[in-house]
This record gives structure tokens, sequence and C-alpha cells, in this order.
């Protein structure tokens, strides 16, 4: 049994010697000053001892926060291999003493806890030779007419004025498939008409069999020259349609018998199948060209002539 108990106690000796054996964490807290003014700040350092850096400081201050007239403004740690350090700043607001409960530490159930920290906070001493001036009475400007726009009213205008834009950039788009406007010269139309022609007959697409193909495309010569030279919806009309046009238009009545007779062997061609003559086909094709021929448009008189018939007249008065 001696055995036994001196056996116990040499191990108990044992483990107790170990470095750091049954050493708990350790809290302290202070303050880098314990008088200040109103307004003032200061900061409180709590100063951890925790070799496994296992715990939590409980109920840590949190920045943004105020109790007591005392607000947090900031809370920084830094940690060691086996401390840890919190500096907390606050700031007073109200004159009087402070008193900051003991900061706790936590680790499992083991809790250590820091001594009570006092704040004295001074009232701020004020000038008795500076003159406070009574605060002065509300002064009403001069006001002019838009004072009296009430300001929704300027952000529904705002709102209007945003929509139109955007209605007439949408409008813009859709004619013109772009937002940029590209203005082109206006194009003759018979010069543009009597290059189709040409590339139509260099083409030769009758001679290869393909009357169809050449019979649409030289009605559409004759529609898009009826379109820009008469301002006339040819694209759209019918032949009836366009010979009804044409025999009311003191400029194209004459060639009504040509128009008619390139409409007609076109629609034989493209409706029903009829293969025309070679002879039809160039009659067709000369028939559209005397026909943009006899109607192009007048060339403009040049500005010397008009300047010789002025100058003659004015001797002629003379």
């Amino acid at each position: 049994m001696n055995n036994i108990i001196r056996s116990a106690i040499f191990a108990t000796a044992a483990v107790m010697a170990v470095p750091g054996w049954g050493a708990g964490p350790k809290i302290t807290a202070s303050i880098d000053s314990t008088v200040v003014e109103m307004g003032s700040r200061a900061t409180i350092k709590l100063d951890i001892s925790d070799p496994g850096l296992k715990g939590h400081v409980v109920d840590l201050p949190q920045p943004d926060t105020e109790a007591d007239n005392v607000a947090v403004i900031s809370v920084e740690a830094d940690t060691f291999p086996a401390a840890c350090q919190y500096r907390i700043l606050v700031q007073a607001f109200a004159p009087g003493v402070v008193t900051f409960p003991p900061f706790k530490y936590a680790v499992g159930t083991d809790t250590a806890e820091s001594g009570f920290l006092t704040l004295k906070v001074l009232p701020v001493e004020l000038d008795s030779l500076e003159t406070i001036n009574p605060m002065e009475s509300v002064v009403n400007p001069s006001r002019r007419w838009y004072d009296y726009i009430p300001e929704w009213l300027w952000w529904a205008l705002l709102g209007i004025a945003v929509a139109a834009a955007a209605i007439a950039l949408f409008m813009l788009y859709r004619k013109n498939g772009t937002l940029i406007v590209r203005h082109t010269k206006p194009v003759d139309p018979y010069e543009a008409a009597m290059t189709e022609l040409t590339r139509l007959r260099e083409r030769k697409l009758a001679e290869s069999g393909r009357e169809k193909e050449y019979y649409t495309h030289l009605v559409d010569i004759l529609r898009t020259y009826l379109e820009r030279r008469f301002a006339i919806n040819a694209m759209e009309m019918s032949s009836t349609q366009i010979l009804d046009t044409l025999r009311r238009n003191p400029e194209t009545r004459d060639n009504q018998p040509r128009i008619k007779q390139i409409l007609e062997i076109a629609d034989f061609v493209k409706f029903a199948n009829v293969r025309p003559m070679p002879d039809d086909n160039i009659k067709t094709f000369n028939n559209v060209v005397q026909f943009v021929e006899a109607t192009k448009p007048a060339p403009e008189p040049e500005p010397e002539a008009d300047t010789k018939n002025d100058a003659a007249s004015t001797k002629n008065k003379k």
C-alpha cells in the first residue's frame, strides 16, 4: 500500500512539473487615458494570454454601438503565437465617470476576467468672454416665377421629352433600317433605267432560254422607272392599273400602246408559260428603251444661257 501511495505522489509531482500545466487563459484590460474631455477619444487595450487561442471574448463591443453616452468607434485585433490584443476606440459625449465592467475571455468552461476600468469625462469649458448671439429669424427670400413651378412638373416634362425622342428614333429606324440617315445624291431615273437595260441585255437571258427571268427583270426596270420618273407606285400595281394611270397622264398618254405591248407579253410569259419568238424579245426590249427615251426628263437650262437672254432683253429695252 505504501508503494502505491508513493507512486501516485511521484506521478502527480511529475505532471505538475510539466511547463504550462494548469495555466489557464488570462485577460487584462487597460486604458490609455483615464481622464478626457467631452468628445475626446480613448483606447481600451485587452491583452489575452492563451497558448491555444481557442477561446473568445464574451460580449466583445462592436463598432458603431453606444452605451452610457460612450460610443464604440472601432475595434481592431492583433494575433500572436500564444496571445492576442484588442484595441477598442471609444468616445464619450457626456460629463461624468464611466465604469467599464470586467471583460471576459472564455475557453470551453473556463472563463478569465479582467479588472474594472473607469473613465472620467470632463465638461468642455466655454469662454465667458465670447458673445453668444440668439438665432436669427426666418428670412423670406424673393421668389421668381419659376420658383412656383413644382419640381415634379420638371421631371414630367423630362419624361415626355425622353419618350418623344425614343419614339422618333424608333420611327426613324423602322423607316430607314438605321438611326444614321445618309443623304445620297438623287438618282436620275433615265440614267438608272438605261444602265439597268444595258446590264440586262449583256446577260443574254432570252438567248439562253430563260425568257421568264428576262421579262421579270425587264418589267421591273420599267416599273422602277415609272415610280422614279412619274411618282407612280407601279411596283404595287397590276398591269391594268398601270395602263389606266398612264392613260390619265398627258406625258405618257401617247406611249400607252407601247406599254400595253410590253406588259401583255410579259404577263403571258410569266403567268401562262408562253415561249415568245426572238423577234418579240427584241421588240419588247426596244419598246422599253424607246419609252424611256421619249419620257426622259428635259435638261435644265444652263445658267449662261439665262444670263445671255437677260442681257439681250435689257439691250432691246434700251
